[in-house]
């Protein structure tokens, strides 16, 4: 068992989830998850909720370079 700070946050989510039959989980490396990452550092400095629905400016740009 994983005992670091995330580890306990995975184990949380298992077992939240774990009676839901369509959540799964997978480890995706932070180079083939650029926009999340992006976003996720984005967000550091927030203490506010915030519903987008658009892309946000933080990764309009490496969206855009994905989809040309």
């Amino acid at each position: 068992r994983d005992h670091s700070f995330v580890g306990s946050i995975v184990a949380d989510l298992k077992m939240t989830t774990g009676a839901l039959p369509s959540v799964t989980f997978k480890h995706v490396r932070q180079h083939r998850n650029v926009l999340a990452h992006v976003l996720a550092r984005s967000s550091l400095n927030s203490v506010s909720l915030y519903i987008f629905h658009s892309a946000p400016d933080c990764i309009r740009e490496t969206l855009c370079n994905f989809v040309a």
